[in-house]
């Protein structure tokens, strides 16, 4: 399929696209039934971003041409109407494509390809969440009745942005007690650590301005500091974590403004780093006047072995950024969380936040303080770990005894899941695709780079399916890469000449 692009057109690119491939369709280039090329390799012949295939797409996909098939691809479905429109009728204009207006033409394509519901028979093992089966329902709805009927008018009304002063309190102290020295007033309650991030963005982070990120990471950090206008430093990703040898020399060039890390059972891959590793960054961080934002998000869920201190808890100079959230170990739907930094930063942080939403949900930051208060919390996080515990051992069991020699994968001492890398000869997304026809469904690695992301790598979350889910999704997906390496196989051996066909 043959399309050329002016770049020095009027006429949109993605509309220059999509009126190509309309003259195929009627020119009887393209037939109905014939697929057209994937968004992302049809971007990548013409040199274009992913949105404005996407956008073209729509446009067909609008006038009936085409049709989208999760899994199988998109194909021509129906013949242009070059009928003149009658004097009686006007005719009707095609909708805005709001795609081209976009003044940020970056996109989230984290699991975009998964279908929307999961039906019945589905396994997960694509989302970093705590196993819902095991959730505490009737004290927490009990925490909310209580602190309902003790200030309910007060929870439902505006709120101050720094947040509910006795969680406040409560989250300063379970810091304090960790070793980190911090009070009430350095502590902004926000809506999760993806807010998190973005109030720092927004206050720290200047156009030009570098953040050093890990190579591979979460990806709600990389679609922060690394989507459009932005500019980052990846830094590679070891068994201790980030690569300390790799940051030092970064720093002796570059002069980044922040560095962001996973510390403690880092997303993807589960890598903790020791004590000793965390005194290396925080004096490279000192030595070099760099801020570090420490996303402890897991911290909590650790099954073996000793804790470790944060580093907030280790820094002296006040350059750590702490950032936290009850997502992970209570309920990621009240979407509550914290970051912990300067008074001065906190002041400029919820002044940023009160432009953005005023304030988090009084009402969900009261209950639950209600619900640790009185010790729940810390009973759910000892009954999650048992439960996470019993999935990671299933799960590493399971691949032991189903997936083929040729893989390998990490043994985390905590976290949601583990970081597995395929044959090299396979590429995680079309795994994912077959993988989805057999009812099991996973986080492909490369959602997880900022760049240099290898086709095989992919994240496997034991944390929301049953050991039995688990150990059946796990022998799915290595019958999968068994029967793919036998092709591959008997690809490099060659087969009769008579097996091959012409395709058109």
């Amino acid at each position: 399929m043959l399309i050329e692009l002016k770049r020095d057109s009027h006429v949109p690119l993605y509309d220059q696209i999509a009126g190509q491939v309309r003259g195929m369709i009627t020119g009887g280039t393209l037939k109905i039934g014939d697929r057209l090329p994937a968004n992302r390799e049809l971007a990548r012949i013409l040199g274009v971003n992913r949105t404005t295939v996407t956008t073209a797409y729509a446009e067909l996909m609008a006038d009936g041409l085409i049709n989208s098939h999760v899994g199988r691809g998109t194909f021509i479905c129906a013949l242009p109407d070059e009928r003149p429109a009658s004097g009686k009728e006007r005719p009707r204009p095609s909708p805005i494509q709001w795609g081209a207006l976009l003044a940020d033409q970056g996109r989230d394509t984290w699991l975009s390809g998964l279908p929307p519901s999961l039906g019945k028979g589905f396994i997960s093992l694509a989302y970093s969440l705590p196993a819902s089966d095991v959730f505490p329902l009737d004290e927490f709805r009990r925490a909310v009745d209580r602190v309902i009927r003790k200030e309910g008018r007060v929870l439902l009304e505006s709120g101050a942005t720094g947040g509910y002063d006795p969680l406040q309190e409560y989250v300063a102290a379970q810091m304090a007690s960790s070793g980190a020295r911090v009070g009430p007033e350095q502590i902004l309650i926000t809506n999760g650590c993806q807010q998190s991030l973005n109030l720092i963005r927004q206050v720290l982070v200047g156009p030009g301005d570098e953040v050093v990120v890990e190579n591979p990471t979460y990806p709600g950090a990389l679609s922060v500091f690394c989507g459009n206008n932005a500019r980052h430093i990846s830094v590679p990703v070891g068994p201790r974590g980030i690569d300390l040898d790799v940051l030092e020399s970064v720093l002796s060039q570059r002069r980044p403004k922040l560095i962001y890390t996973i510390p403690s059972f880092q997303n993807p891959t589960g890598a903790t780093m020791d004590v000793a590793a965390r005194r290396r960054l925080l004096e490279l961080a000192v030595k070099h006047r760099i801020p570090i934002i420490e996303d402890d998000i897991y911290r909590e869920l650790r099954y073996d072995g000793p804790s470790l201190p944060s580093l907030k808890a280790l820094d002296d100079c006040g350059l750590v950024i702490y950032v936290n959230s009850f997502s992970k170990i209570g309920f990621p739907g009240i979407r509550v969380g914290w970051i912990a930094a300067d008074k001065s930063l906190i002041a400029h942080l919820s002044a940023a936040k009160r432009r953005s939403d005023l304030h988090t949900s009084v009402l969900a930051q009261a209950a639950i303080y209600e619900f640790s208060r009185r010790g729940l919390i810390a009973k759910h996080i000892k009954r999650l770990k048992k439960v996470h515990a019993e999935r990671r051992d299933a799960m590493l069991a399971a691949l032991g005894k189903y997936f083929p020699d040729e893989s390998t994968w990490t043994s985390p001492e905590g976290g949601m899941g583990i970081w597995v890398a395929m044959p090299e000869a396979m590429d995680a997304n079309q795994v994912l695709r077959e993988s989805i026809e057999k009812g099991v469904v996973f986080s492909p690695g490369e959602h997880f780079y900022s760049n240099l992301a290898p086709a095989n790598m992919a994240r496997l979350s034991f944390s929301t399916a049953t050991p039995a889910a688990i150990e059946e999704a796990v022998k799915r997906l290595g019958a999968i890469l068994k029967a793919r390496l036998v092709s591959l196989k008997k690809q490099r051996t060659g087969r009769p000449a008579e097996a091959f066909r012409a395709l058109v």
